[in-house]
């Protein structure tokens, strides 16, 4: 038998009619398929060309209790009339590569070069899914192995996906550009789908959407050539697309108009009146003169599977769906979809390119209005075809499940820094990247359970995302579960600011320049169709574009987000709060520095300090001045805007107000370098356009701290912009009252931002062209006091910047004027063919005077730097010779360095340790997921031993050694993983904990009993090849904490959904060895939740899964045990909130006389 022809094809459709009425729904609301194995979870029907690469079983149709089988594609190698290629493990050629191994194939629909064409294949599901939850689901397709032939050149048509009535008997549409869901204008016998609602699709060749006539309001420029349907979008090849509701076939034209198809037409006839009735839409009466039916001078239309109006997405050249060259499945590209129904027939539909982030095709619309209501019950189903050119076509896995679930099941809202505050709250900030890249920030209460443990509530006291959306009525907010209606922020309302070049500005259209306007509107009075010529839907009638409409759209005005209808100009948006991916929340409350009412600079105790000027203001009268002031959590987000939410209040005598603890917008700010950049001409990454994917505006930590000028105290945020960009910014917040949180006060809150091209350095230290050194602004800012008698903003140069060099900026600020000048301390490292940059630097304070000393900084190529601020002359600044110390094989560092000191041992001088982590993840692009860095990672603790020249003129001294005396050969004596000594660690099978089964002790370099080969630290080795740290550590007494990350496996083509997992380490930080100690504290031993854990009762782990992320909060309890507060990247399916943790520690005494005694230098 020769499954190719289409009459074969269509038999089968006759078959499964003749099995009558579907199968009745038991009630299943969840499907899952995994096409990957050797069997099917669920029951599908097959037609034609469809098998399982991973099987040779025979087919066997579902029937009555019996779920039959998908065939195996080596069972109907016959019916292709040629070898079976590709497939997991596919070579060039014509040999033969399947089955493929249990659990690495895919449902195949065609075959590919040097065979393939001609070829069709499907499967539709058995049971009924009910609708009446809405659906959402989830599939991934490949594409691959062509021979890059026909007039499109990228592929040979396609796949699709569709969902009928499941009233309907099982059957699908015509070949080739129908991809088995439309009628053809084509391909005999031109019939389409009976029962078709929605069709998606994957189009490579170019002719889904191709219909005989334009659809109406689209004026080109694809020309409609007429593959099939009356209406479309022309033909273009590399098209994601959506059609709707359908009936063209002669069994439903018969049925359903038997006056003008009647039974008595040949077979040949019965073509022509389906093909005709398919390329005008119209009921056709092919026995009089071939005309459209007229009935009171009016046509009689019909569903003609019209395409869903402006529901494509063109994809670039650069992103094709057809990987032609690609011999196995492992090389293709993968195409993940996900596409939602409401209960009100609202449809959306996004897509994800390779893993990469997923952008939006459509969102929200209904298509109930030209489909038809929903009906009961869908069947789903997928096809595949070829014409003339080839490729193989396979779909890989498939899930579907209600609308309402979705987004707890998913599972996807995740955070990759988080940083809590003290107080009653703990903040929390994370996104969703699965509904148009929504954030949310929320506040939970802190407390302690019966044994004294803290713990979180399960419910958050406000969530910023609802306060500034707003609930609707018979709504609540998914997080607290505050029921609606609540009112959304006013767009007109909200105090927003900006930066035009040289001052603070409201981020308004006329305070605008004219390049920045022009920035906002690019395009939108070109293309096909132009912005320019559409509308705002807005009541009572829709009003035209205008210039403003973009920048309303970014102050969260939703009146020209398209409507349900699709109609409007911009994307329909699910929250106004963008996704907050690397920005942690920044608390600002009272102020809490260790400040006194006198300042001195012990290395210079005679110096005159501005702090102290008379008639100055002290830190203490500033302390009582701000101590009832509105506590406000900033965060950086991905749709342009730092953000501050009010959080209560404190009063004089440090009780908690409740009053104003609700999440409300208090300011916003967008950089001027955000401004040029937030609207593009290219569609996924222009925040406001309908087919958004993904883009990084602010996305960095923002420092706050307290800074003295002009005789006042001052509180600032410093902020960069992470991947969105290299430019860094200051606000002054030091009063948030509305009085003075207003756009009128644009010009004295927001300080200044500065860029690559504005920034301009001392002739000392970088000179003009400084600038260049400026990347992406990774990391956090440093507010610091100086020994030149002036505070500065310390910053990291950031990654990719034109020179590619490794460096710090150090901003000061003049304590009269406030005007501020730049240095910059290039490390003489990187380039831009070997490029190289620092994020965090970390500024140390050794005599506890509050004036910075050295910074120290780790860089990509994994060299450690220390940085010499001690001179009151800012001429003398200066980087040290070399690295003080090299990772292995150049193991990147890109987070904070703790800069802490301890002794070896009771009696002996303190040591300058330098504690820190290993490991990279480059961000999500539209094109690829987030990457990480590759081969072992590491922890370490290095002493800086050379500490001469400051022990020359400091009154607090530190263990010091000659550079001769080390033992050291490397240039500039820096150290390497070689001159410390190694923690071995194992991993416990049971429990996963990571393990120290014994402590390597260290012979300190400079001691007596090490004469020879002393070391220099200590150093272990992550487990694996994976795990990694790129959050910053902390230090908790004695113990290093800090949180890894293990990425979960990056293997696209694989349909499990495995998450990051990450381990909490707690470690001695003077050894990096275990404490030999369970990690039960009293409090959580008598709680059998711990107590009966057996990862939390393993005496020598030095780590435990928790799956947190970023840093965590430190807080105790009444009995002085320390508790580590951290989120994860989990959704709490339960409340729909993140899921978080407290994790209790039980250390050591931390004092000289039992343990090491450790003071963190900040």
């Amino acid at each position: 038998m020769n499954r190719n022809t289409f009459d074969t094809f269509r038999a089968v459709f006759a078959a499964l009619a003749a099995l009558a009425a579907p199968l009745v729904a038991h009630g299943q609301t969840l499907i899952s398929e995994d096409f990957t194995g050797t069997t099917t979870s669920n029951p599908w029907y097959f037609f034609a060309d469809a098998c399982l690469t991973a099987s040779s079983a025979a087919g066997v149709q579902p029937s009555g209790s019996g779920n039959g089988q998908l065939p195996g594609c080596v069972a109907i190698q016959s019916t292709y009339n040629e070898n079976l290629v590709g497939g997991q493990n596919g070579v060039a050629g014509s040999t033969q590569t399947l089955p493929d191994p249990n659990g690495q194939g895919a449902l195949r629909f065609t075959n590919g070069n040097p065979g393939g064409y001609a070829q069709h294949g499907a499967i539709v599901s058995t049971t009924p899914f009910p609708t009446g939850a809405g659906v959402s689901l989830t599939f991934k397709t490949v594409t691959y192995r062509g021979d890059s032939g026909g007039a499109g050149g990228d592929g040979a048509d396609g796949i699709s996906f569709f969902l009928m009535d499941a009233s309907q008997s099982p059957n699908i549409g015509s070949w080739g550009g129908s991809l088995g869901y439309t009628c053809s204008n084509a391909n005999p016998p031109y019939v389409g789908m009976v029962g078709a609602y929605l069709g998606l699709g994957i189009d490579e060749y170019g002719n889904f959407l191709n219909g005989a006539n334009w659809m109406s309001g689209y004026n080109g420029p694809n020309a409609a050539t007429g593959d099939n349907t009356a209406l479309g979008y022309g033909y273009r090849p590399n098209r994601i697309g959506m059609r709707g509701a359908g009936n063209i076939a002669w069994s439903w034209l018969n049925a359903n108009y038997p006056q003008y198809y009647p039974s008595s037409f040949s077979a040949s006839d019965q073509q022509a009146a389906v093909q005709a009735t398919c390329q005008s839409g119209l009921v056709w009466d092919l026995s009089h003169h071939g005309k459209a039916v007229k009935v009171t001078g009016d046509t009689i239309p019909l569903y003609d599977y019209a395409p869903i109006p402006n529901a494509y997405v063109e994809l670039p050249s650069t992103m094709q769906i057809a990987n032609e060259a690609a011999m196995a499945r492992p090389q293709a590209t993968p195409i993940f979809y996900q596409l939602k129904i409401s209960q009100r027939g609202l449809l959306s539909l996004s897509y994800s390119v390779n893993g990469g982030a997923y952008q939006q095709v459509i969102k929200s619309q209904d298509i109930t209005a030209a489909n038809g209501p929903l009906p009961a019950g869908f069947l789903f189903g997928f096809a595949g075809s070829t014409g003339g050119s080839t490729n193989i076509h396979e779909i890989l896995c498939f899930k579907a499940a209600p609308a309402t679930t979705a987004a707890s099941s998913a599972g996807a809202s995740e955070k990759q820094s988080a940083k809590l505050e003290s107080g009653v709250q703990a903040y929390f900030a994370y996104y969703d990247p699965n509904n148009g890249w929504t954030g949310r920030v929320t506040a939970s209460s802190l407390g302690f359970d019966s044994f004294g443990n803290v713990v979180l509530s399960p419910t958050p006291n406000w969530d910023a995302a609802c306060a500034l959306t707003g609930v609707g009525s018979g709504g609540t907010c998914p997080t607290t579960g505050v029921a609606g209606p609540t009112p959304a922020q006013s767009p007109t309302g909200r105090v927003i600011l900006s930066w035009n070049g040289s001052q603070g500005i409201p981020y308004e259209w006329g305070n605008l320049t004219s390049a920045q306007q022009t920035a906002l509107n690019a395009g939108d009075t070109s293309g096909s169709p132009s912005l320019s010529s559409l509308s705002c839907p807005t009541s009572p009638s829709p009003t035209p574009y205008a210039a403003n409409d973009r920048l309303a759209f970014l102050r969260g005005d939703r009146s020209c987000e398209v409507s349900t209808a699709g109609v409007g100009l911009f994307r329909r948006r699910s929250d106004v709060l963008g996704d907050i991916v690397d920005s942690s929340p920044a608390w600002v409350g009272p102020p809490i520095a260790p400040y006194t009412a006198v300042w001195s600079d012990r290395l210079y105790p005679s110096a005159t300090n501005p702090e102290t000027a008379s008639g100055s203001q002290t830190y203490t009268q500033f302390v009582t001045a701000a101590q009832t002031r509105t506590n406000v959590v900033y965060a950086g987000s991905n749709d342009g805007l730092l953000h501050g939410f009010r959080s209560g209040s404190y009063d004089a005598n440090g009780a908690f107000v409740a009053t104003g603890n609700d999440g409300q917008e208090v300011l916003a700010y967008m950089p001027g370098a955000v401004v040029q950049t937030i609207h593009s001409t290219t569609n996924n990454v222009d925040y406001a356009n309908v087919q958004y994917g993904h883009n990084f505006f602010v996305d960095a930590t923002a420092a706050t701290g307290d800074l003295f000028y002009r005789g006042q105290w001052h509180t600032w945020l410093a902020s960069g912009l992470g991947p969105g960009g290299n430019a860094i910014f200051a606000l002054d917040v030091t009063d948030p009252t509305p009085a003075n949180f207003a756009e009128s006060k644009a010009a004295s809150l927001v300080v200044g931002e500065w860029n690559s091209s504005t920034i301009s350095c001392a002739s000392s230290a970088g000179g003009s062209s400084c600038g260049s050194n400026l990347g992406n602004t990774y990391g956090t800012p440093q507010l610091r006091r100086l020994h030149d008698g002036k505070w500065a903003i310390i910053f990291g140069n950031g990654y990719g910047s034109a020179t590619g060099d490794a460096g710090i900026f150090i901003m000061t600020i003049d304590p009269n004027t406030a005007a501020t000048t730049f240095y910059y301390l290039s490390t003489q490292t990187g380039s831009a063919a070997s490029p190289n940059g620092i994020a965090f630097p970390s500024a140390a304070d050794l005599d506890a005077d509050h004036t910075t000393d050295y910074v120290y900084a780790g860089d990509l190529q994994g060299n450690l730097w220390r940085f010499d601020l001690t001179s009151n002359n800012e001429s003398n600044w200066a980087v040290s010779p070399g690295p003080l110390f090299k990772t292995a094989a150049g193991q990147p560092i890109t987070t904070a360095i703790v800069v802490a000191s301890g002794a070896p041992s009771p009696g002996m001088q303190q040591q300058v340790m330098l504690l820190f982590g290993t490991g990279q993840r480059l961000p999500v692009t539209n094109a690829s997921p987030a990457t990480y860095a590759s081969g072992t990672q590491s922890l370490y603790g290095v002493w800086d031993w050379n500490m001469g020249a400051w022990n020359a003129y400091a009154s607090v001294q530190y263990a010091s050694m000659n550079a001769a005396a080390t033992g050291l050969s490397t240039a500039n004596y820096y150290l390497t993983p070689s001159s410390l000594t190694q923690q071995v660690v194992t991993v416990n099978a049971a429990t996963g904990d990571r393990e120290i089964a014994a402590n390597a002790t260290i012979c300190w370099a400079g001691q007596t009993s090490c004469a020879t080969n002393g070391q220099f630290g200590w150093y272990l080795n992550l487990p694996g090849t994976q795990e990694q740290i790129i959050y910053s550590p902390e230090l908790v007494l004695q113990a290093l904490t800090v949180n890894s990350i293990v990425p979960a496996s990056a293997n696209a083509t694989s349909c499990a959904l495995p998450s990051d997992i990450g381990f909490t380490y707690v470690i001695n930080a003077m050894t990096g060895g275990a404490f030999n100690q369970v990690f039960l504290p009293p409090s959580a031993a008598a709680n059998p939740a711990f107590s009966t854990n057996p990862k939390y009762t393993d005496a020598v782990a030095i780590a435990i899964q928790t799956n947190a992320t970023g840093m965590s909060f430190v807080t105790t309890n009444g009995a002085g045990t320390r508790f580590l507060v951290y989120e994860t990247n989990q959704v709490d399916t339960a409340s729909n909130n993140i899921a978080s943790g407290a994790q209790p520690l039980n250390l050591p005494a931390n004092n000289t006389g039992r343990r090491l005694s450790w003071i963190e230098r900040r």
